[in-house]
């Protein structure tokens, strides 16, 4: 994951039969070492020089929208979401990478089919792809936030019945609701911090009670919106002890279960690796989980 102050990296080896082995997840920053030379294990080592390799965009470099899908045949679907984006991103669509992916079925009395429409800044994929491409073989895919959380929870035992995973970036909470590795909903949740500049890492400031009244109203609106059963475990990760806060103050506001990541659970852990769970090193672990590939 390269942005302009931190470069994250992690290397995940998956197999069908046994846990994922992390080997790498760290955060590295940009004033210390240079995108490009966090990427170089992946072309150095002969190892990893084919693995599958996935980037992700910053939050500011694409929007994620639900509409209702367009009539149109299949060939056809992107431009007519290309179209239909034109009174909704805060961008020209002329200026877009357009994708798509589908929304599960809502409940019967829904009429409508509703799709999560991508539109990716073009040139910040451009500039994601020069950085990558030319360093390393195996890249095969620009994601987005919302899909590698969808990836890590899937690995959550509680994703069987459906969980809600919260990851917190440095003034937001993104919320995934998944569930067999479906994503149903996400939603990225104001932080309300009280008080300038960035947040304290012991979570100082979060309006707990504003964030647990959003969670509420996610976690009822997939009850209703696509008549599923309810889903009373979530999962907190922030990388530092601002999970701690929420914990409790989540659990007690919403009456459900809320535990935090614990990858020792879900990974077998290279002997010597510390994980890196801030925003961006999850990102990064997630991108590495991506099991569905295609070009860029």
């Amino acid at each position: 994951m390269p942005a302009d102050r931190e470069t994250a990296l992690a290397i995940v080896r998956t197999t069908r039969s046994a846990r994922p082995l992390l080997r790498h997840c760290a955060v590295h920053p940009s004033l210390e070492i240079r995108a490009e030379h966090v990427l170089a294990p992946l072309a150095h080592n002969r190892e990893l020089s084919h693995a599958a390799v996935s980037a992700v965009l910053g939050t500011d470099e694409y929007q994620l929208v639900q509409i209702e899908a367009p009539d149109v045949q299949p060939e056809e679907l992107r431009a007519a979401v290309r179209w239909k984006l034109k009174d909704i991103i805060s961008f020209p669509p002329s200026e877009a990478v357009v994708d798509v992916f589908e929304i599960p079925e809502q409940a019967r009395y829904v009429e409508s089919r509703m799709i999560y429409a991508v539109a990716a800044r073009a040139e910040a994929v451009q500039r994601v792809v020069g950085l990558v491409r030319p360093r390393v073989r195996g890249f095969d895919c620009v994601d987005i936030p919302e899909m590698c959380l969808r990836n890590v929870a899937a690995l959550l035992p509680q994703d069987e019945r459906g969980v809600a995973l919260i990851a917190l970036g440095d003034d937001f909470a993104q919320l995934t609701l998944t569930c067999r590795g479906v994503l149903y909903l996400a939603r990225r949740i104001d932080l309300g911090l009280r008080g300038e500049g960035r947040p304290a890492a012991d979570g100082a400031g979060i309006d707990v009670a504003s964030l647990a009244l959003e969670l509420q109203r996610s976690l009822d609106y997939y009850e209703s919106h696509f008549d599923r059963p309810a889903i009373t475990d979530v999962v907190v990760v922030s990388g530092d002890t601002r999970a701690d806060q929420l914990l409790q103050g989540l659990g007690a506001a919403t009456g459900h279960a809320v535990r935090p990541l614990d990858l020792q659970e879900l990974f077998d852990i290279t002997d010597g690796v510390e994980p890196d769970t801030r925003w961006p090193g999850l990102l990064a672990l997630g991108a590495a989980l991506r099991s569905e590939r295609s070009r860029p």
